[in-house]
C-alpha cells in the first residue's frame, strides 16, 4: 500500500515536470532570431552574397552579424555588427513589423519585414517593397 501511493506521488511529480518543461511557446521575436542568407541585387558587381545572423531578440530589437560578399569585386566579405530595432505598424503601409538593423554610426544598413513563412523581405529606405522584380528576400537557414 505504501509502495503505491510513494509511485503515485512520483508519477505526479514527473507530470508536473514535464508540463512545467512546455512553457509559454516561443514569441514570434524568439522565433525570428537565426540564420538568413541570400543574393541581392548589385548594380556595379554581380550580386551581393548576404549572410545575416539575428540574435538576443525581444520585442524592442537586439544584435546582428551582417557578412556581404559583393560578388566579382571582392574576395573578402565586409562584416558588419550591430543592433537592430523592432519596428511595429511602420511606414507608409503600416507593416505590423520591420527589423531595422542600424550601423556603428546609427545609419541604417537594411529594413526587413518578416515573412510568414519565416523568410525575411529585403525593403527600400521608405519601408516599402521594393518593385524591382529582383529576388529580395533572405531565406532563413
Amino acid at each position: 500500500m505504501r509502495t503505491s501511493g510513494l509511485m503515485g506521488a512520483g508519477l505526479l511529480g514527473l507530470t508536473l515536470t514535464l508540463a512545467g518543461c512546455a512553457g509559454t511557446p516561443p514569441s514570434p521575436y524568439e522565433k525570428a532570431a537565426g540564420e538568413y542568407e541570400g543574393v541581392l541585387p548589385c548594380a556595379n558587381c554581380s550580386g551581393i552574397q548576404v549572410d545575416l545572423e539575428m540574435m538576443n531578440m525581444d520585442d524592442t530589437g537586439g544584435a546582428y552579424s551582417l557578412n556581404s560578399l559583393y560578388q566579382g569585386r571582392s574576395d573578402e566579405p565586409m562584416i558588419t555588427k550591430g543592433n537592430f530595432l523592432v519596428l511595429k505598424d511602420a511606414g507608409p503601409q503600416q507593416i505590423p513589423t520591420i527589423y531595422e538593423l542600424k550601423g556603428a554610426g546609427g545609419n541604417t544598413i537594411y529594413y526587413l519585414r518578416p515573412l510568414d513563412n519565416g523568410d525575411l523581405e529585403v525593403l527600400d529606405t521608405h519601408m516599402q517593397t521594393i518593385q524591382s522584380g529582383a529576388d529580395m528576400t533572405l531565406k532563413r537557414q
